[in-house]
């Protein structure tokens, strides 16, 4: 008993959505079955033009062989050659002609054979075994990974592989100093270039790197305004100095609220200072002191230069300290931005004596910039900048 084809086989057979092998053996039941045949007939007649058209549209036409042209006009050709052969010659007539030379007598007058049915099945069974074939190897072709494509190294010259670049060796700048300051080293190299203190603002750079480039240190205009020679301050009485002032005398102090001192008198019982501004105003002064030193209560004036006096009671005798012929006592308080930018720079680096050092003596703080520079002198006592800046620092105090 033949087994058919299901109609869910059938349908999908139609409509060409069967697997490879499933569809191969539906069409060769369908080829050799006219009941089955009977339900599909369209799709015969489409695989046998597709193949028609294929054949023809092929940039090498397809033409009957040699050996099938002898067997057709011998009439050795089997059953199916012989079907192919007439279909083709009835479309071919480059095939026919040959057909005539070899055996004019015989196919002189040729017509292609009418097929019969049971022929027609057997030729469409070819053709759709050719369909199936050609499907095949589309589908192999498209499913196969396109090859990777091998990146050309060098296109011009494959002969000679292209040189192996090098990267730049790092280009490490020839250091002219190099100073142990705090917790890190500051550099200048020989085209100048300050490293270490980046966070300073560049104003601030400029003059550190200017004061280890030159070894000097930019003179306090502050310092000239209070010029009075204080060395005279510490003579004896015939000199207007009766006993010794220590400071604050000619140097800008930061506090608002400066501590004073001064050398003991002797026989003295008791001690008063007063503080004048620089229009000879009194602005304060300490009740009677039984010590050598006196901070003022109220803050003093940004900015402000002041001068003040100590006087010395005695066995009921007042004793001044100085008066004339001495120069007065000067001082100035620092001003407000002068303040604010030391203060910016000690957030930045508060262990750079360097820096410190630097705009310490710029203010006209020379006590507090000459303590930086006894530190950076101490961690690099091999630089001779360090020594040099110190020896300036300590030359101010004594102007």
């Amino acid at each position: 008993m033949i087994e058919h084809p299901t109609k869910r086989e059938l349908d999908e057979y139609r409509a060409r959505v069967l697997a490879p092998t499933a569809f191969l053996s539906v069409h060769r039941h369908v080829a050799t079955c006219p009941s089955c045949a009977a339900q599909c007939p369209d799709d015969l007649a489409r695989d046998l033009e597709l193949l028609h058209t294929t054949l023809l549209q092929d940039d090498t036409p397809y033409h009957l062989s040699p050996a099938e042209v002898a067997a057709y006009a011998r009439g050795t050709a089997n059953e199916i050659d012989l079907e192919i052969a007439d279909s083709h010659l009835s479309d071919c007539a480059t095939c026919l002609n040959k057909v005539q030379r070899y055996a004019p007598a015989e196919v002189k007058a040729f017509k292609p054979r009418s097929l019969s049915f049971m022929n027609a099945w057997r030729v469409a069974a070819v053709v759709a075994c050719a369909i199936i074939a050609i499907v095949l190897a589309i589908w192999l072709l498209r499913s196969k990974p396109a090859p990777r494509q091998e990146q050309v190294a060098n296109p011009v010259n494959t002969s000679t592989p292209a040189p192996e670049v090098q990267p730049s060796p790092e280009v490490i700048p020839e250091l002219a100093l190099v100073l142990n300051d705090g917790s890190r080293k500051v550099t200048v190299d020989k085209q100048g270039t300050l490293a270490g203190l980046e966070r300073l603002p560049s104003s601030v750079q400029q003059k550190v790197r200017a004061a280890l480039q030159t070894g000097r240190l930019e003179q306090s205009s502050a310092l000239a305004q209070l010029a009075t020679q204080p060395s005279t301050l510490l003579g004896k009485s015939k000199t207007g100095v009766p006993f010794q002032l220590i400071g604050p005398v000619g140097v800008v102090v930061r506090s608002e609220q400066p501590t004073f001192h001064w050398k003991a008198l002797d026989g003295a019982q008791s001690y008063t200072v007063s503080v004048t501004d620089d229009d000879l105003n009194e602005v304060a002064t300490s009740p009677p002191l039984n010590t050598t030193q006196w901070q003022i209560s109220s803050p003093l004036k940004p900015g402000g230069i002041y001068s003040w006096q100590v006087t010395a009671m005695k066995d009921s005798v007042k004793i001044t300290s100085p008066v004339l012929p001495a120069p007065q006592a000067k001082f100035k308080v620092i001003d407000r931005a002068t303040s604010e930018m030391l203060q910016q720079t000690q957030r930045a680096y508060p262990d750079s004596h360097l820096t410190l050092a630097v705009l310490y003596a710029e203010a006209g703080l020379v006590d507090e910039a000459e303590q930086q520079l006894r530190v950076l002198v101490r961690d690099n006592p091999q630089a001779s900048v360090a020594q040099k800046l110190l020896r300036q620092v300590q030359a101010m105090k004594k102007h």
